[in-house]
């Protein structure tokens, strides 16, 4: 029970003895045991990390970088910190005590208050199984997450959770751990736009950096589909292709003349890569039981196709797939929300008093940081609602099964693709990421990329300039279904 999982509180607890155990002050660190886990200390500070971390421009092991950690404040920790990809959450207690995590919130932090004990853990379950929490009593908030959309979707909302006092740090974000106070700490600078040519000239750098790091230190297994995000990922794999080996995942009840599966295979036979199409089975009741007894409402598809399929070598294995980046693709596109409810059919959500609520108070708190730093509203609420919540969650729960993340998911990458002209990065048809392909792997820009009639609709759309009105006219009058 509680599989690589964790929890820190200040109240006294029995936990499984197979958990490593760390003293920080009124608090006490419980952690399993299969979990990457560093400390270092010194008479003023005490620094931990869990999970994995490579620097994007220093080739640090995870001893070094907590030892750095230790001589900095906290605003060169907030710049120190953006530099770290992986999937991370880093403790430091001084005077003070903050927890920091990785640019998409993938390795997750709950937290809140029962009963004046304070507790900070990996996901709601563990939390109410010390301090038993109870359930939310709003009504409107009982409505969403006792309903079938809900119960079938399993994406949570944001930093809310449907328990009482209990949130999660999303995002963007850090906790001050004496109050429970999570503290914004992106953007902290304005955002100054800059060329294609400018930006590809750092992030390629960055990523071919990251994945030496990677490649020293594992057995890297590279996810490939005809998106924009998995070429681009791919791309960034060239000049260590022949030590990769590349794989697509065939889910259950899909075709496999579906493009995801066709294109792959096409590019692995045609640029002679290491290439694995590998079959996905469906989930046993038994193991879905398992996993619910563990977690709170989880998405089961990451336990389903993330086991470790691939044979154990000399070094651990590691899984790299294309999540984050789509941050800079201007998913949600530009539209103007104006209210709680504009936001909610943004964001692909249904009708909903409790999510109205939610997201008219997260616009009153987080707009004007936002756009007095030049960058899009909707690119932030992707990142903090959809990427935690899907591409983070996601990733989170596949660490159980492997280690995995996105070389993307670092904020001085995504800070600078975000600085790229918006109109370079458009989801559809993003020229900044084949710019990015075409330098650092040409050949792949002759296969198609979700070649979908869909696609080629809104793309048509765009070229006549109909697409943002028709954008916002589905906010304004469209549903995305209701729940009452």
């Amino acid at each position: 029970m509680f599989k690589k999982q964790y929890i820190l509180t200040n109240k006294n607890i029995s936990t499984p003895k197979n958990w490593l155990t760390s003293n920080f002050g009124d608090f006490e660190l419980f952690v399993d045991s299969e979990l990457n886990y560093t400390e270092y200390e010194i008479p003023t500070k005490k620094v931990a990390l869990l999970g994995y971390v490579f620097h994007a421009i220093d080739n640090l092991l995870e001893e070094k970088l907590i030892e750095r950690i230790v001589t900095l404040n906290h605003e060169e920790i907030l710049d120190e910190v953006d530099l770290w990809c992986g999937h991370f959450i880093l403790f430091v207690k001084t005077d003070s005590f903050r927890i920091y995590n990785d640019a998409c919130a993938s390795f997750k932090i709950f937290y809140g208050e029962k009963e004046c004990y304070k507790a900070i853990g990996s996901d709601p379950k563990v939390l109410t199984h010390f301090l038993k929490f109870e359930e939310d009593k709003d009504s409107e908030k009982k409505k969403f997450y006792s309903s079938d959309f809900f119960k079938n979707d399993r994406t949570k909302i944001g930093h809310d959770t449907r328990f009482e006092n209990m949130y999660q740090l999303v995002a963007n974000h850090f906790l001050q751990v004496e109050n429970l106070k999570s503290v914004r700490s992106f953007p902290r600078k304005g955002r100054i736009e800059i060329s294609q040519r400018e930006a590809g000239k750092k992030l390629i750098r960055l990523f071919q950096n990251i994945i030496f790091q990677i490649d020293k230190r594992y057995t890297i297994y590279t996810s490939i589909t005809a998106g924009f995000d998995s070429r681009l990922l791919v791309s960034a794999t060239h000049k260590i292709a022949k030590r990769i080996s590349y794989y697509t995942f065939k889910l259950p009840n899909e075709k496999e003349s579906f493009i995801d599966y066709t294109i792959p295979r096409k590019i692995a036979k045609e640029l002679d890569l290491n290439y694995s199409f590998i079959y996905i089975n469906n989930m046993e009741n038994s193991e879905k039981e398992r996993i619910e007894a563990t977690f709170d409402f989880p998405k089961f598809r990451p336990f389903q196709q993330y086991q470790n399929l691939f044979p154990e070598k000399e070094k651990p294995n590691i899984l790299l797939v294309g999540f984050v980046c789509e941050v800079a693709k201007n998913y949600l596109e530009r539209v103007k929300v104006e209210n709680g409810k504009d936001v909610v059919r943004a964001v692909h959500l249904p009708d909903n008093k409790y999510l109205n609520k939610y997201y008219q108070k997260w616009l009153k708190k987080n707009r004007r940081a936002i756009e007095k730093n030049g960058y899009e509203l909707l690119d932030f609420i992707h990142w903090e609602q959809d990427i935690t919540n899907f591409a983070g969650q996601n990733t989170f729960y596949a660490n159980h099964c492997v280690n995995l993340f996105s070389v993307f998911n670092c904020r001085e990458v995504l800070e600078i693709m975000l600085a790229v002209s918006p109109s370079e990065r458009d989801g559809k048809s993003p020229r900044f990421f084949k710019y990015l392909i075409k330098k650092m792997w040409p050949e792949l820009l002759n296969y198609p990329f979700n070649p979908s009639y869909r696609e080629k609709i809104i793309l048509f759309m765009k070229k006549i300039k109909v697409y943002p009105f028709y954008k916002y006219l589905q906010i304004k009058f469209h549903k995305n279904g209701v729940v009452k």
